[in-house]
């Protein structure tokens, strides 16, 4: 998978700051198992909102409920581009942001 910015549709090279929306079901890890891509930025591209940060336990931005285990949520991250057979960034830390329940809350 290339990785391009949603902004600038330039690509977004490997190990260069990069922000990512994606979403996953949550089993316990810092980053939810199994994601999938929405969509991706150079980190000096993203503008569109302010990314909310959390640890865990995480929260549903729009309900407030925790996040279980096994619920698929949508989520942002913080990393560096990673090669084009991997879809998370690389170097994300211990932080997600802005989570939400996916689709909806329950």
């Amino acid at each position: 998978m290339k990785h391009v910015c949603a902004k600038c549709d330039l690509e977004i090279g490997y190990g260069k700051p990069v922000i990512q929306m994606l979403r996953g079901s949550w089993n316990g890890a810092i980053t939810p198992s199994f994601p999938q891509s929405f969509s991706e930025w150079h980190g000096e591209c993203f503008s569109e909102f302010k990314l909310n940060p959390q640890v865990f336990p995480y929260r549903c931005e729009s309900c407030g409920d925790e996040i279980q285990l096994g619920q698929t949520v949508s989520f942002f991250v913080e990393g560096n581009g990673t090669d084009e057979y991997s879809i998370t960034a690389e170097c994300r830390g211990e932080k997600l942001y802005t989570v939400n329940h996916y689709p909806c809350c329950p």
